[in-house]
């Protein structure tokens, strides 16, 4: 689930298969990969495998994963100044070993599948200046700012396989509206994920329709394009609002972080980059200030509810050392997903987090709280979230004279808002774990790249009766340690 975080997020094609006059046809092919080792997993309760016949358990954890996606693009531009374009995708992914560490493991039994990933046709018109207006239809990647609303389409559990590298992201149509000029755009979409719970063992997000609009006024980085590519923005602001005309309600999703979603409305206020950078004051040119609320609002929810009411919050202040060797850049998040005391409230509290997507930017783990208690147990919802990260540059390149190599030390402290929400017994406190990773990111350019990354996590009591609670019904209780552990090992390569 991290992997995004140093591998590209779109791939462009770039092998020229034909050329002539004003059409282009280009292939292109990504592949990527995976290892991980979880010692002691969820703090030693160990991953289960379903089995027609129950379930097996493994303490300690080994797994890989593969996928590959050959991609085939076009461009024609045409004699009336606009242009048209498309692409077309597909990603075969699987899981080695014993699948993923969950507390039930959804990526058991070697699975592997091959599935359509991107299908688009879209037009380009120019505007004045360097303004332009897009119009796209089909499957395709979507993404408003960081991705912590809006970024995955789809995900990669059950016979998909590959659930940690988590290579699909495509949303089905009908498609986007973009508007892309010098100081603002904007968003107007109508799109669906691509949920599948018969491929996902019933663990896949609720089948999702919506409609929506995202404004953002921006500052472009010097020689940057920050109407089209969200690294390019030295500052922005963005409102996102969208509307859920339909989705599933069934059994699954019941009393779920996951259900409710017909007919609610999502508002979110988000915003990052150098905000405050000031000519007078170089420093302040150093300083970042990322940050995002959402509100999900719905007074006709199924399912058992008469409402639902939630929302999610960070907050991260950060700055880069400039002067100082290695450049490290420093940060604090604080982020907060509401949660209700009673899990059976006719009122829902606990946060959705929709289609999050955590690799957008320089962060290792994305909004994760971690490589193992982040991944493998916490819900993203009815917690908090306290990170401390320090990444740096050594000036050293190990293959050739830009490439690059960044170190980096990440804090994680977790905690449930009510444990009894969880529905774990009354009494447990809140604390959830303390978690240390250490990373290494490598690029050797920007179609091949790499990391590796060890860490601990400590357990508290929430996090203890939370890995109780994942022991499926009618197994032995193992016995509980304080401590688990991971090694863990990426690549990533662009033909």
């Amino acid at each position: 689930m991290s992997a995004g975080v140093f591998a590209a997020p779109k791939a462009y094609a770039d092998i020229s298969l034909f050329s002539r006059k004003d059409i282009t046809i280009n292939a292109a092919l990504d592949i990527g990969g995976d290892a991980f080792y979880f010692p002691n997993a969820n703090f030693g309760t160990g991953s289960y495998a379903p089995h027609k016949s129950g379930y097996s358990r493994t303490k300690n954890v080994t797994l890989a994963e593969l996928y590959g996606q050959p991609m085939l693009s076009g461009t024609w531009q045409t004699p009336w100044g606009f242009s048209v374009f498309g692409l077309v995708s597909a990603i075969g992914s699987t899981t080695l070993g014993d699948g993923d560490a969950e507390s039930v493991s959804q990526t058991s039994g070697t699975p592997r599948q091959v599935n359509l990933e991107d299908a688009n046709l879209g037009v380009k018109i120019p505007l004045n200046g360097k303004r332009r207006l897009i119009i796209e239809g089909g499957r395709q990647k979507f993404q408003i700012d960081d991705g912590f609303l809006m970024g995955k389409g789809a995900y990669s559990s059950g016979e998909r396989g590959a659930w940690w590298y988590a290579p699909r992201f495509a949303f089905s149509g009908p498609g986007v509206l973009k508007y892309e000029g010098q100081s603002i755009r904007s968003d107007v979409f109508m799109l669906e994920n691509n949920s599948n719970n018969r491929q996902t063992y019933g663990n896949d997000k609720p089948e999702t329709k919506f409609v929506g609009f995202d404004v953002t006024l921006f500052r472009s980085k010097p020689g940057g394009d920050g109407g089209s590519t969200y690294g390019d923005r030295e500052a922005y602001v963005t409102l996102t609002y969208f509307y859920v005309r339909h989705a599933d309600k069934g059994a699954a999703y019941d009393y779920s972080n996951r259900a409710d979603r017909q007919g609610m409305s999502v508002t979110a206020l988000s915003w990052g980059g150098t905000p405050f950078a000031m000519k007078r004051h170089p420093f302040t040119k150093n300083i970042t200030f990322y940050g995002n609320f959402v509100s999900e609002q719905n007074s006709h929810a199924g399912n058992g509810y008469k409402g639902v009411s939630a929302y999610a919050v960070y907050v991260e202040p950060g700055y880069t050392f400039a002067n100082l060797p290695w450049r490290p850049h420093v940060f604090y998040r604080y982020t907060r997903f509401s949660g209700g005391k009673n899990p059976h409230s006719r009122t829902k509290h606990n946060y959705d987090t929709f289609f999050l997507y955590d690799g957008a930017r320089y962060t290792y783990g994305g909004y994760w709280p971690g490589e193992i208690v982040g991944n493998n147990m916490s819900p993203l919802s009815n917690m908090e979230v306290q990170q401390f990260d320090i990444t740096g540059v050594p000036p050293v390149h190990l293959l050739k004279k830009d490439d690059e190599l960044k170190l980096g030390l990440h804090f994680y402290d977790l905690a449930y808002l009510y444990p009894t929400g969880a529905g774990l017994p009354a009494g447990t406190k809140r604390h959830m774990s303390d978690e240390v990773n250490v990373s290494a990111e490598y690029a050797l350019d920007a179609n091949t790249s790499g990391a590796i990354a060890a860490g601990a996590a400590f357990s508290g009591p929430g996090g203890r009766a939370l890995a109780k609670d994942g022991v499926p019904a009618g197994q032995g209780m193992p016995r509980i340690h304080g401590a688990s552990g991971v090694l863990e090992v990426y690549f990533y390569k662009h033909f």
